[in-house]
């Protein structure tokens, strides 16, 4: 054992509420750099769900606070999440500082929302010495609630459910809580979620986000303060994490704002890391930390990296992308029917067309990527032997040739509704297998088009790196739905998307190839 000891402290805010922390501290005699996360899943559990316990970073010599903020947990106030951090986090930092077992050194971690508390502070307060946001984004609307404009179904609505559940539990609504957590084991909350969290959470920003996008409101906005990401900063992200873009965006603020900072993009999903990744925060704490400036100018190395898919191994991060070849489409009209009909050609001008019908009584389905119910890698080869799907593949690659950046499509499409949804995988199709390896996922959402009159429409995946193996191909597949990853599109108005319904209509989806074509963008767009 590491012989580490705890204790809960309480720090009473300027407008009284009183907020509930634990502290670990080391078995020896202090003071001690402190680490803070603050976090609403409870104190005790620490997010140990992706983090060593604190006891182990206690027995590293840091002193650990685990705080419960505001309206969670044991902590006073109601939970309005993210709008009500930037005090109670400036706050929370000075009393960090004052405690006798500090030693006047503070530094950040957390992922997800413990993420984003660290890049959110009252201006002109003083910032941390250093901090490590992880698998999270400063931007609502594109980092936390959408892609390309189309809901995250499954995981907004299951992530409002758990803040539901935890709100009923501190309540002592304990039937509630069995019903929330009944809907999430039994997978009704992809129909009923919307209407629960309505009846058991009805100010849930889940809900907010939501009338946002289908009114086309404006989203809250936050943004970082300068000072603080100007700070040493080690950025932590997850090549299947939905936040992976807000992982990119906070790098390019850090550098704008003349900060150095570090970043690593793992293979990891959002709750499932590498191997190594506490070894690398720690010597990242160790560094900035407790190192003395000596040590510091003989170690001036920074971490920026990026995990290979295919090779298995990690990579320099930097702003080079490849290919700079594009991708032309070219079908006869079966891409949907047969596979050797779909080709994807480099430095080739698309040709042809094809057509999917998008029935919403079987929807096509997702799951893997960054989106879907079980993220990650994913054998789609069952998915894409449906007709509602178009697949467009590469010859056999001659020498290894490398995906790195974001790939992005260009595509001519018509609709018979005014709604509809382009829905994109990236896979590696390993020779002499049937395993068809998704990569990387994104989508479009169109509201309001024209009828059957042709559009020209850009749909960003999720940013990759991964390289061609020699004799594989690569892969794109098309369709009109990615269920339950985002909801299905009644094809008219907002009310209805989600779970099927009898007011779903059929949409029928026809794409013009000639002027269709895929590339890859670098990382950090200027």
């Amino acid at each position: 054992m590491s012989g580490s000891r705890w204790f809960d402290k309480s720090l009473v805010l300027r407008d009284g509420v009183r907020l509930i922390s634990r502290i670990w501290l080391p078995n020896n005699n202090g003071p001690w750099p402190a680490l803070l996360m603050r976090q609403p899943y409870g104190r005790e559990i620490a997010s140990t769900i992706t983090y060593s316990h604190p006891e182990w970073w206690a027995s590293k010599g840091y002193m650990v606070i685990i705080q419960d903020v505001r309206g969670m947990g044991s902590s006073e106030g109601i939970f309005n999440g993210f709008s009500q951090e930037a005090s109670d986090t400036s706050e929370t930092h000075e009393w960090v500082r004052s405690l006798k077992e500090c030693n006047g050194k503070l530094g950040l971690y957390g992922f997800s929302y413990q993420g984003f508390t660290q890049l959110t502070g009252e201006l002109n307060s003083k910032p941390p010495d250093c901090l490590s946001p992880a698998m999270t984004g400063m931007n609502i609307k594109d980092h936390w609630c959408s892609d390309g404009g189309a809901y995250w179904w499954h995981n907004n609505i299951a992530w409002g459910l758990q803040i539901a559940a935890l709100k009923m539990k501190r309540e002592n609504k304990l039937l509630e809580w069995e019903k929330i957590r009944l809907a999430l084991e039994n997978k009704s909350y992809l129909r009923e979620g919307i209407d629960t969290l309505k009846k058991y959470d009805p100010n849930s920003f889940v809900l907010e986000w939501l009338k946002n996008l289908n009114n086309a409101l404006p989203f809250e906005e936050f943004k970082p303060i300068s000072t603080w990401i100007k700070q040493p900063m080690l950025i932590i992200g997850g090549l299947w994490d939905p936040h992976l873009k807000g992982a990119f965006d906070l790098y390019k603020k850090s550098k704008e704002a003349g900060g150095s900072p570090e970043i690593i993009i793992g293979n990891a999903t959002h709750l499932n890391w590498w191997e190594g990744s506490q070894e690398s925060l720690l010597k990242f704490f160790d560094k900035h930390l407790k190192s003395d400036e000596k040590f510091n100018s003989e170690n001036p190395k920074s971490e920026k990296k990026i995990w290979n898919i295919s090779l298995n191994k990690w990579e320099e991060l930097n702003n080079k992308f490849h290919p700079e070849f594009i991708f032309g489409l070219k079908s006869d009209g079966t891409a949907n029917i047969e596979v050797e009909d779909g080709s994807l050609t480099i430095n080739s001008k698309g040709s042809g067309w094809f057509t999917i019908v998008n029935d919403p009584w079987r929807p096509t389905p997702s799951d893997g990527g960054h989106l879907g119910p079980n993220p990650g890698k994913f054998n789609r080869s069952i998915i894409d032997k449906r007709l509602d799907v178009g697949v467009f593949q590469t010859n056999s690659f001659e020498e290894d040739q490398y995906l790195r950046g974001i790939p992005t499509l260009e595509i001519q499409v018509k609709s018979d509704q005014p709604n509809f949804d382009i829905c994109l995988a990236l896979s590696l199709v390993e020779q002499g297998t049937d395993k068809v390896n998704q990569f990387s996922t994104g989508f479009l959402r169109v509201k309001n088009s024209k009828i059957s009159e042709e559009c020209i429409y850009q749909i960003t995946m999720q940013p990759t790196n991964i390289c061609l193996i020699k004799d594989s191909k690569l892969r794109l597949s098309i369709s009109a739905a990615a269920y339950p990853a985002i909801g299905v599109n009644p094809g008219f108005e907002e009310g209805n998307i989600g779970a099927p319904s009898a007011n779903h209509r059929v949409i029928t989806l026809s794409f013009s190839l000639k002027r269709t074509f895929m590339k890859m963008t670098p990382f950090f767009i200027k």
